[in-house]
This record gives structure tokens, C-alpha cells and sequence, in this order.
């Protein structure tokens, strides 16, 4: 399978907004598909998502940097049309700790509560939107090699970011990079291996038991990203922690919590404080 990262892109319409944190008035916005860039600020917000419609038209995907949880409920709220032009939204905050797990993790995003993209001008919508069009560019490139080293991690990937609500654009990405999406015993043998002297085995199977909850498929993703580069200087990203805090919780059970079976090796050596001692 040859997937051209350039065509996906050319498929994408990356947009950001600034709304008024008190009133929620959008007041200014801005949508980038390839060279071709709109941007609205001031009045007459009517004729500007008119226009903010037609270079949406026959794209597969709306992209922005937390467009799930800001963008587009704020769009939807002036135009209802648009809950069926991001039907098949990707939000490049969500796949960044997937990503580039690693500190520094990525140049263009900042490291704090709210995860946003490093902007060189204060409310610079079509920065901001072609800041995260690059974002996504370095994220295909990155699950691409990833891919190529460690297989496993990227259908892990696959299966749980695809599971819940607002999955549509995710799959569409990860389908294009490796294929069909996997099945549950396919994705679970996968974490299986991927954890593998990593975490308890057995509080493994706990948590496995509980992934038939599509709610935990992403805390789950964080909590695999994170483990699989545990020991060095990275740290899970504070928003991941406030937005999706079953993932640390998750990290927890896995590594922190002794399962109380004697023959369990990793909580023999890390969970045992006369060990310890």
C-alpha cells in the first residue's frame, strides 16, 4: 500500500477561530486549503461562513489544533451545516503525544495545560491554521516511520483512537497509512506485546477487560504512548492529564499498583518495597 501524504493533505481544510471567552462571538477565523487561505475578522459573519462553505466544498477533512473540542461546536453553533462538513474532523492535538511521545516532543506546540501551537503573533488565525496544517504534516511523517519501526504501536494506535465518537477522521488517517483497521484481538495481542515487561501482566488484562468502554480508547493510547518511552525525561502533557485524566489513572493500575500475586514479576521487582529497601 503507497499512501502520499501530499494528496491526504490536499484533501484537508484547516481552520481556526477566535471566539470572545465571555460572550462565545466568533469575531474572526481563518480556513487554509493548500496555497488558497480566507480569513475573516470584524463584522458581517454571514457572507464570511458563506464563503468559509465553498473552500470547504468536496474536502474530506476540517483539521485544526483542539478543533474537536473549540472550533467546531463554535462553528456548528453559527451554522449548523458544519456538523456535517467535520463529520471527519482531525484534531492535531489529540494525535501530538501519540505522535512525538519524546521530550522535546514537537517544536510547534507548547508543553502546558492547554497543549497550543507555538504562534509568533498574538491572534494570528491563519498562522495558527497553517501552523497546524505543518503539525499534521509532521505527525503522518512521524506514524510513518513508526510504521516502519514498531508496527504494533501504530495498529494499537489504529484500534483505539477509532473506537469512539468523532473517530471518523482519525480512522481515515491511520487506514491510509497501515490499512484496514484491526479487530479487538488483534489490537489487544498488540498492547499485549508492546507492555510486555513494561507493566503488570495482570492488571494488563484488567484493563483490556475494560476497553469495551469506547471512552477509554484514548486514555488508553496516552497511557501506551507514554509507557513506551517511561524511564527517560518525558512526562505525560498536563492538558492530556486534565482533558483525558483516565490516563494517568490507567498508568497507575499498569505500573505503580501491586497486583498481590507472588509470581507476578514486575510487581515482585517494582512494586515489593522490601525490594525497595
Amino acid at each position: 500500500m503507497t499512501f502520499d501524504p501530499a494528496l491526504f493533505l490536499s484533501r484537508c481544510v484547516s481552520i481556526d477561530l477566535e471566539v470572545d471567552p465571555k460572550s462565545a462571538r466568533l469575531f474572526a477565523f481563518a480556513a487554509v486549503r493548500g496555497e488558497a487561505a480566507l480569513v475573516h475578522k470584524g463584522a458581517a459573519l454571514e457572507p464570511a461562513l458563506d464563503r468559509l462553505e465553498a473552500i470547504c466544498k468536496g474536502a474530506a477533512h476540517l483539521v485544526g489544533h483542539n478543533i474537536l473540542r473549540h472550533d467546531l461546536p463554535h462553528l456548528v453553533a453559527n451554522r449548523a451545516r458544519f456538523a456535517g462538513l467535520g463529520a471527519a474532523a482531525i484534531d492535531t492535538l489529540w494525535l501530538n503525544p501519540l505522535a512525538f511521545p519524546r521530550n522535546p516532543y514537537h517544536h510547534l506546540v507548547k508543553h502546558y495545560q492547554d497543549g497550543r501551537l507555538q504562534v509568533g503573533h498574538v491572534n494570528d488565525p491563519e498562522q495558527d491554521a497553517r501552523l497546524a496544517l505543518q503539525v499534521l504534516a509532521d505527525q503522518i511523517a512521524a506514524f510513518a516511520r513508526l510504521g516502519q519501526e514498531m508496527p504494533e504501536a501504530l495498529l494499537a494506535y489504529h484500534h483505539l483512537t477509532t473506537r469512539g465518537e468523532a473517530s471518523a477522521g482519525f480512522g481515515a488517517l491511520f487506514q491510509s497509512l497501515r490499512g484496514a483497521a484491526p479487530g479487538e484481538a488483534a489490537a489487544h495481542g498488540a498492547i499485549r506485546r508492546l507492555l510486555d515487561g513494561r507493566a503488570c501482566n495482570h492488571r494488563l488484562e484488567q484493563t483490556l477487560g475494560r476497553l469495551s468502554n469506547a471512552r477509554n480508547g484514548w486514555p488508553m493510547a496516552y497511557a501506551l504512548s507514554w509507557i513506551s518511552v517511561a524511564g527517560g525525561d518525558s512526562v505525560m502533557p498536563p492538558w492530556v492529564r486534565l482533558q483525558f485524566p483516565q490516563a494517568g489513572l490507567i498508568v497507575r493500575h499498569l505500573r505503580d499498583t501491586n497486583c498481590g500475586d507472588p509470581s507476578c514479576g514486575w510487581c515482585g521487582e517494582k512494586n515489593n518495597p522490601n525490594a525497595a529497601l
